[in-house]
């Protein structure tokens, strides 16, 4: 049995012998009817593995979605205990705790200082951000043609029903 690559050739040489006058209706016939057959079984095939490859990774997915909750949980579970640890130590007033092969040690957090604004900001602290409006500019083409903007084509897909 041809691959899939293969009956494409052929059927694209198919289509070439189709334009020949000189080609024989019956055989012409007989060949588009044996590449089409070949087609629809390698086409059956592509779709078994298809679907195959489909339910397992619906199956991986839902895997991930079972881990991944888990893994919320132990990470909630850490984050309260350590809150936990912190106000403990916070309401005894130490900053660190020797336990055996452990420290435990209160630490300010890096990064910027958290802001909070709470009036109206002056002009001069604000910023603009002019970005183009997709929408309109989709609109303008429909109708116009630019040279600083073209709308793609969509593409294709397959739709196995």
């Amino acid at each position: 049995m041809s691959t899939l690559f293969e009956l494409t050739d052929e059927f694209q040489w198919l289509h070439e012998m189709g334009a020949d006058p000189d080609v024989d209706p019956e055989v012409f016939a007989d060949t588009l009817e044996a590449l089409t057959g070949e087609l629809e079984v390698k086409g059956r095939g592509y779709v078994s593995v298809i679907k195959q490859l489909e339910m397992e990774a619906k199956q991986a997915k839902e895997i991930s979605q079972q881990f991944a909750s888990k893994q919320k949980v132990r990470e909630n579970h850490i984050k309260q205990m350590k809150e936990a640890l912190l106000f403990a130590m916070t309401k005894i007033g130490t900053d660190k705790i020797e336990a055996g092969e452990w420290t435990i040690k209160v630490q300010k957090n890096g990064g910027q200082q958290p802001l909070t604004i709470t009036g109206d900001v002056p002009e001069s602290f604000m910023k603009v951000i002019v970005e183009p409006d997709n929408e309109k500019i989709r609109e303008y083409l429909q109708e116009n043609t630019a040279d600083w903007a073209h709308l793609e084509e969509r593409g294709k897909h397959i739709v196995i029903k």
